[in-house]
């Protein structure tokens, strides 16, 4: 699997991980311009954004230390724009990030709600 596929893959895990949570997807892969999301979701009045990491098992720098300051703002910059977009400001936003880890026969995944905030 290269480097696409396995994005792509991992994402809809993700998504189906998601949905059996509550969530409802409403975009895949959103872009606009540099700024990107890899889902955004909808629980009752809250916007989530998710950024998905897939890593092998055992990978030395985990998928939630690769969500790194900078890598949030860039998430909190994409959202705001996407929302400028969409929606009135007056709804709750998350910011969730899920990481898949994976070997030769088996996957696991691990979910953080609210995994970062943004400050007003």
């Amino acid at each position: 699997m290269n480097a696409t596929e396995r994005g792509r893959w991992g994402e809809t895990l993700a998504a189906i991980h998601l949905e059996k949570a509550g969530i409802h997807i409403v975009e895949r892969n959103w872009r606009k311009g540099r700024f990107e999301i890899d889902l955004i979701g909808k629980q009752a009045n809250i916007w989530v954004f998710v950024e998905v990491k897939v890593r092998k098992f055992g990978y030395a720098e985990t998928a939630f230390e690769s969500v790194d300051l900078f890598k949030q703002q860039r998430i909190i910059r994409a959202a705001d724009r996407f929302l400028k977009n969409h929606e009135s400001k007056s709804d709750t936003i998350r910011f969730d990030v899920l990481c898949i880890e994976y070997g030769r026969e088996t996957h696991r995944i691990q979910h953080i709600e609210d995994a970062f905030i943004c400050m007003p």
